[in-house]
């Protein structure tokens, strides 16, 4: 007898961000993360290519559009903006960000949970809440339809993910932070739980805390200050019980959905910081100037702004409208320079370092020709900067420095990529304080 066509299994997607493969690997195999083992053990489990080996801001949108980020645009949380000559937060509408769940019609019905560095909740056949307690944030929270939000909002209370702070921090402050991520993931288990009560064949959700964690726990060279032995055996641990209270949280959707096939994913880990990028500026200023006598331009309002608290410079940019807060950001970060002399430049960056070529035709105010002129500035900078070493090991401060134009496929948006993208060797910088050239002389 013919029952007709056999039901598709609803399909969930489970994002850790920034979860990191070897921790993952480490605590499924001793015991600790009980249901990503049991996962592990009945289904396929393999590590995956990731484009944040390249553009750290770039994995979550190539994962949502499909498509490479020469593609999607998408890789920093301030980009150049060449048609403006200045850096802007990113924006759907000069790139291309639309989530594929967004684009699905028909017979599927999405939730959609706090899925990283998505635009702006738009109209689409499902239930969706963006920036709720999500780390990296292109728009303010939303959600379609927009009441959901408020409803959600009544259920579990308002929530957003506290600023970070950047260097060491004092033990309570971290502890607290602790003690913050263990909420996020609670907070974010019951919205994620509620919204799939509704129907779905395809839910997408994300937990925050391994990001912001994995930033701040992930060794006491994060620690400012004396610690207590007590304190010290609590920090050591922090990051460990974000993972298991992930591990909890994962396992109770799981239980509550058991006809469905599950995918659990990371779209990049996150491991020791080797960026030594602060020092960037100042070693393509020497390489472009040939030696010692090359300096980075720094404006006024550069000197001013380096010369506030960290905290006070984070709360201004976020207190003030968009338009301001982009130029803002570019009078500090390039209020100096003077396009007519300058034929490349530093990008902001955090993990790795964005090197961008002042091109005639690209640039409004570019002054490389492209072609042999492009390339051979190219091959200086990269010869240049591989002559810079630690000032205090001798070792090796690259592991590459790589033309986007040779890793990424030319696509739509490949004029928005650094041209240069520097690779830092996979060694801790957290005792870095000057590197040293033998023809560039020292950056401290």
């Amino acid at each position: 007898m013919n029952d007709g066509p056999a039901r598709r299994a609803p399909v969930l997607m489970i994002g850790l961000d920034a979860g990191d493969p070897e921790l993952i690997e480490r605590w499924t195999g001793d015991g600790t993360l009980p249901l990503l083992a049991s996962l592990r053990a009945q289904g396929v489990f393999g590590r995956l290519d990731s484009s944040a080996a390249y553009l750290a801001g770039s994995p979550w949108p190539t994962m949502y559009t499909g498509r490479d980020v020469s593609s999607h645009g998408l890789y920093h949380d301030f980009q150049w903006r060449h048609e403006d000559m200045s850096f802007a937060a990113p924006d759907e509408h000069w790139m291309n960000l639309t989530p594929f769940w967004r684009h699905l019609q028909e017979e599927v019905d999405v939730v959609a949970c706090d899925i990283p560095f998505t635009p702006t909740c738009s109209p689409f056949r499902g239930l969706e809440i963006s920036g709720w307690a999500s780390h990296d944030k292109l728009t303010p929270i939303s959600s379609h339809p927009a009441s959901l939000i408020a409803t959600a909002q009544q259920k579990f209370g308002q929530w957003s993910v506290s600023y970070e702070g950047y260097g060491p921090g004092r033990i309570q402050d971290l502890l607290a932070l602790r003690t913050e991520m263990l909420d996020n993931t609670r907070r974010s288990a019951e919205l994620a739980e509620w919204l799939l009560t509704h129907p779905w064949s395809l839910a997408i959700v994300c937990f925050a805390a391994p990001h912001r964690g994995g930033h701040r726990l992930w060794d006491r060279s994060s620690i400012k200050g004396s610690v207590s032995e007590t304190e010290g055996a609590e920090f050591d641990g922090a990051l460990r019980d974000i993972y298991i209270a992930c591990d909890k949280a994962i396992g109770r959707i799981v239980a509550a959905h058991p006809d469905a096939a599950v995918l659990v994913f990371s779209t990049h880990g996150m491991m020791v910081n080797t960026s030594r990028v602060d020092f960037l500026d100042e070693m393509l200023a020497r390489v472009l100037a040939g030696g010692e006598a090359g300096r980075r331009p720094v404006s006024l309002s550069r000197r001013v702004g380096e010369a506030l608290p960290e905290a006070w410079r984070r709360a201004l940019t976020r207190a003030i409208p968009a338009q301001f807060r982009n130029r803002l950001v570019t009078m500090w970060s390039a209020g100096a320079i003077d396009w007519g002399k300058t034929p490349a430049f530093c990008c902001r960056a955090d993990l790795h370092g964005y090197i961008r070529i002042n091109l005639k035709g690209r640039e409004p105010l570019g002054i490389v020709e492209p072609g042999r002129e492009f390339d051979a500035l190219c091959d200086r900078i990269a010869a240049g900067l591989a002559t810079f070493r630690d000032a205090d090991t001798g070792e090796p401060i690259f592991e590459a420095v790589c033309r986007s134009d040779q890793v990424f496929p030319h696509g739509p948006y490949s004029d928005r990529l650094p041209d240069l993208i520097v690779q830092w060797r996979q060694n801790a910088a957290v005792s870095s304080v000057a590197v040293r050239s033998p023809v560039l002389g020292v950056v401290r």
